[in-house]
């Protein structure tokens, strides 16, 4: 299979770029007012354009992110319903994400966007989202679900996320942002830029580190390092009813982060949840990754956009972690689970407190080499028309994608002599040496109708996905392929009883391929998905409730390091049988009016979720394991709740968010939760304040997990992990040129 050649990219950068006329004075752009607001690309919009969606949607705006100065995606992304979070490493730095109980594990099985791309390593080979965008360089945060989302594959279960990038500003700006926290956390964060007559240009950096909350045994760093580097390059113009808009994206990212699987024993999280075993020493991920896009935009009269995009994202990552111990000894989760009889002396090890003696209580330190391509061409239109009583907004998107990976991993085994990792003269193990490549035609179509206060939506998505595997052995090269054409379609009403009140509901085809390699019973994650609510909107009042059912005919489950699986089955796909996901996701949010000089902004964000298997069956998973038919599926609470309460004036802001996650399962299961596969409920509050002196400057005090509440996020996937204890940074932000007055407490 062949990627798209340099010289194809070329071809189709210098087509973009010539359908760019020469300057001129008859095409000089209109005022900034007046231009097409096509830079930021948005899958849903402004929070008033949530009423016309077909669907279940959310926007995270700039004045919360602002607010929270969160890095940490799952942090913001508590303000969605529907969004299940899986913690790790406390930081988010490979966020598990999960959208009305699709399975969180790294993010797979969500459809990720920056600024309406596909940003995952490799999305349709690869899907697990090893990289994540830093947020303090993002502008909004907009979530879709339900018949809506099918235009944003290839995953279509849950929903699509997308991050909005920063727009160039319309006038000359610079701006800094200085941070620094408890656990050694620094922050720095500049942009500048500005439009020029027919050019814009802005060019943003970002830097975060952190030596780590956890306590390494020995003493040592668990934080990370992470740098990105953007530009933004534009250039417009009029020519008589076409707008034209050339734009070029160039990146540059990587982190250092000394992260690691290894969990602790529930007896040693209860003395001290962030301790980290001397095992877990050497645990460090590398990576880098670089990105291209070049789009050029056509505006006809007000009718017609198109929007054509070649991008282009590179990323190589090395892990190095403590996979398990010499095959032969008990695994990593059996030791968990019962660390008794000959399986206490296997902790020890772990912990550094006994040597190793034989050659099973060998540390086997695994190093999974990556590197990851993707690339392709996206067409994105839409056509506006009236035909009689009715109004139309047409959507067609058409791309062709290609990614790969190419996976060397590795084992090297150590000796634990005196608390430190010794390299034994054992040879080195070759776990998995194979590519996998995929290519994809993605057809979409769809048509908003609008006929008095009824707004329907329906629509189609087309996938033909073509995948090769090649396995690599000193003695043989073997390779597997495998072609899937499926055939998406979702329709979603809306209708609008009044100014204020409406109703949705909606039904859409939910679709997850499976990756390249995979044996020919691994059949593709498939469902049928339902949703039905109402809405309010109001002058200060916005209230949605929407009740979903996910019916699962086949539920696809991944093999990989997170979820405990073994490190030679990395990547196997499993079926999973057919599942019911019912929930109820409801969104509140008021602004009270007082007497004085600010107001009080308050919302509630709850998730209800239910989940049963339909059938008895044994899975090769390690997330599922034996399942009996009524089993619950791992990792999803019933009860998800969000409260945030806040004090906005013209010069300063303070707000209040608290968060409760209710019990879990750490595999699939009924009844009674056992202790060694429960985590428990938490309760954890966050809170921030700003204060504005001048319109130029913004001083700001985050404290994260205010009262310091000690709680388990996850048993994955060897052991239980601890949630971030409390954290306190203080930063300050200057700004030069641009709008006047743009901190949150000037927003109301």
């Amino acid at each position: 299979m062949q990627l798209l050649s340099f010289r194809f990219a070329i071809q189709v950068a210098v087509a973009l770029v010539l359908a760019v006329p020469t300057v001129g004075e008859e095409n000089t752009p209109p005022p900034a007012e007046e231009r097409p607001r096509v830079e930021e690309i948005r899958i849903v919009g402004t929070k008033s354009d949530i009423a016309r969606i077909g669907g279940s949607a959310s926007v995270v705006e700039e004045d919360t992110l602002e607010r929270f100065e969160y890095d940490n995606v799952d942090r913001i992304l508590r303000q969605v319903p529907g969004v299940y979070l899986r913690g790790e490493d406390g930081y988010g730095l490979r966020p598990n994400i999960g959208i009305r109980g699709v399975n969180p594990e790294r993010s797979a099985k969500v459809t990720l966007m920056e600024d309406g791309i596909l940003f995952g390593p490799a999305p349709y080979s690869a899907p697990a989202a090893y990289y994540f965008p830093l947020m303090t360089r993002m502008t909004a945060v907009e979530v879709i679900k339900g018949p809506a989302a099918i235009r944003y594959g290839p995953q279509t279960i849950g929903g699509a996320i997308n991050l909005v990038s920063r727009s160039i500003p319309d006038q000359p700006t610079i701006a800094v942002d200085g941070a620094y926290g408890q656990y050694d956390y620094g922050k720095f964060h500049g942009f500048g830029g500005g439009r020029w007559r027919n050019f814009g240009l802005l060019v943003e950096g970002v830097h975060l580190e952190t030596t780590g909350f956890k306590d390494l045994d020995g003493g040592g760093d668990t934080g990370f390092d992470k740098n990105e580097i953007l530009l933004k390059g534009e250039a417009e113009f009029d020519v008589g009813d076409f707008y034209l808009l050339t734009q070029l994206k160039v990146g540059y990212a990587d982190e250092t982060s000394n992260e690691t699987y290894l969990g602790l024993a529930d007896e040693d999280f209860e003395r001290n949840p962030v301790r980290r075993y001397a095992a877990s020493r050497l645990g460090l991920m590398e990576w880098d990754r670089q990105q291209y896009q070049l789009s050029q935009v056509v505006n006809w009269r007000e009718d017609v956009q198109l929007r054509l995009t070649a991008y282009r994202h590179d990323f190589d990552r090395k892990w190095r972690k403590l996979n398990r111990f010499a095959p032969g000894a008990p695994s990593l989760r059996t030791i968990f689970a019962d660390p008794t009889g000959e399986r206490e002396v296997f902790l020890a090890i772990l912990r550094g407190e006994q040597d190793s003696s034989t050659r099973f209580q060998t540390l086997q330190i695994g190093t999974n080499d990556r590197e990851f391509l993707a690339q392709g061409i996206q067409l994105e239109g839409n056509w506006q028309l009236t035909t009689g009583p009715l109004d139309h907004d047409f959507h067609l998107g058409v791309r062709f994608h290609e990614d790969e990976i190419d996976r060397d991993h590795t084992e090297d085994p150590y000796d634990m002599i005196e608390g430190q990792l010794v390299r034994t003269e054992q040879e080195r193990l070759q776990l998995l040496d194979n590519r996998g490549e995929a290519s994809a035609w993605a057809l979409n179509l769809q048509d908003e109708l609008q006929w008095n206060g009824l707004v329907v939506t329906g629509g189609v998505r087309v996938e033909i996905i073509d995948t090769d595997l090649t396995e690599r052995t000193e003695d043989s090269v073997e390779r597997s392929t495998n072609s899937d054409t499926v055939v998406i379609p979702g329709i979603g009403a809306v209708y609008f009883i009044d100014d204020h009140w409406s109703v949705l509901g909606g039904v859409h085809r939910g679709f997850s391929p499976v990756a390249p390699g995979q044996s020919d019973a691994a059949d593709p994650e498939d469902s049928i998905n339902y949703e039905l609510g109402g809405r309010f909107v109001g002058d200060r009042t916005r209230a949605e409730v929407v009740g979903f059912w996910n019916d699962y005919d086949n539920l696809l489950a991944t093999c990989t390091q997170g979820t405990g699986c073994d490190p030679t089955e990395v990547d196997d796909q499993f079926n999973g049988g057919a599942v019911d996901v019912r929930g109820v996701e409801v969104q509140l949010s008021h602004d009270f009016a007082t007497p004085w000089r600010f107001e009080v902004p308050t919302s509630l964000i709850y998730t209800f979720t239910d989940s049963e298997f339909k059938s008895t069956f044994s899975s090769a998973s390690a997330a599922l394991g034996e399942v009996e038919k009524g089993d619950e599926l791992p990792y999803l609470p019933p009860h998800l709740l969000t409260v945030n309460i806040g004090l906005l004036a013209e010069t300063w802001d303070v707000t209040m968010s608290m968060r409760y996650v209710d019990r879990m399962r750490d595999v699939a299961g009924q009844g009674p939760i056992p202790s060694i596969e429960k985590i428990d409920d938490a309760f954890v509050t966050d809170l921030a304040m700003g204060w504005s002196p001048v319109e130029w400057a913004r001083l700001y005090l985050t404290i994260t997990n205010l009262f310091d509440e000690e709680y388990m996020v996850s048993r994955r996937p060897f052991g239980a992990r601890p949630g971030m204890p409390i954290s306190v940074h203080g930063g300050v932000k200057l700004q030069l040129g641009g709008p006047a007055g743009v901190w949150p407490g000037s927003i109301f």
